[in-house]
């Protein structure tokens, strides 16, 4: 079976009932998977991460198909209705995911996974259209004098006194996820290896499934669970501690993607939030397996 990935956004009227999806209206959805008959199917659209900016609300997230690395894709809508036609912001020799966008002493970036050139890179909008990503700067290049066997994955920065706190997920020989933290005076670096780090060294919390999330002066972090396999569900912590010293965070919600949802039946990996037109917007992902006959009787026959 192959997996699949698939995106949904859901709107709440009020932001204490973000956490139970089962109170959120679906509002658009993005499932244009190719699955027969095809050479090179598209199999993931996910990672689904949300951006207000003029009055619109962007939608950005990873499309891949099977044999092609990742690219990063954008949508955008002034009504929640009403969606432009996709477009590709960002594409690299290599696969790209987790495009997250944010804003920064007035200019616009997006920090994607990128560990795949075994380093963090730092992208710039080119305009306000959001439609074009150059490169800016490299803000972490993979450690020397360890096995790692997956390098960087879903990276964000959450800015706490003036100090950037660096999140993301590597696997060492172990290849267990593990969620390194790194602290920065500035944005583009250098960062330095926070004295708790790694804050997490586990399948169900050891990497991130969104951006950090601020509510009510509360701090929460997304993890994806892949204690069984990857992206099978969405915990919630709360972040209690965030110094240049110390970090402490305790679970909050288990599995907000509830498998009672038919769309969410075999689970996702990603958990975005903003508010927009006075309604709280959600944006998950879901997998879902199919046998892809057809490409397994290409293998077979060694087309």
């Amino acid at each position: 079976m192959f997996e699949f990935f698939k995106i949904q956004l859901l709107s709440f009227e009020n932001s204490e009932d973000i956490f139970d999806l089962h109170k959120g209206i679906p509002i658009h959805r993005i499932c244009n998977m190719q699955r027969h008959g095809c050479i090179n199917p598209r199999i993931i659209e996910a990672d689904p991460f949300l951006f207000v900016h003029h009055d619109r609300l962007f939608l950005f997230y990873e499309q891949k198909d099977l044999k092609t690395p990742g690219v990063l894709m954008m949508t955008s809508t002034a009504d929640l209705e009403n969606w432009t036609k996709p477009v590709c912001v960002l594409e690299e020799d290599y696969h790209l995911s987790f495009p997250w966008v944010f804003e920064h002493e007035r200019a616009i970036y997006m920090l994607p996974e990128s560990g795949a050139s075994k380093s963090i890179r730092l992208y710039k909008a080119v305009d306000d259209s959001l439609t074009k990503f150059e490169y800016c700067a490299t803000l972490l290049e993979e450690p020397k004098g360890r096995t790692v066997t997956m390098s960087y994955g879903d990276t964000c920065i959450h800015v706490k006194d003036g100090v950037y706190c660096l999140f993301t997920q590597l696997q060492y020989d172990d290849r267990i996820n593990t969620l390194e933290l790194y602290t920065s005076d500035s944005l583009d670096g250098p960062y330095m290896v926070h004295p708790m780090s790694p804050i997490q060294h586990n399948q169900k919390l050891g990497r991130n499934a969104g951006s950090l999330f601020m509510k009510d002066d509360v701090l929460y972090r997304f993890s994806q669970d892949c204690t069984s396999f990857y992206g099978d569900n969405v915990h919630v912590t709360e972040i209690d501690e965030l110094t240049t010293s110390a970090f402490r965070e305790h679970l909050v919600k288990e599995n907000l993607l509830p498998a009672d949802i038919e769309f969410y039946a075999d689970g996702g990996h990603q958990f975005n939030v903003v508010h927009f037109l006075d309604k709280w917007i959600v944006a998950t992902d879901a997998k879902e397996y199919h046998p892809l006959w057809c490409i397994r009787i290409r293998n077979k026959l060694g087309i």
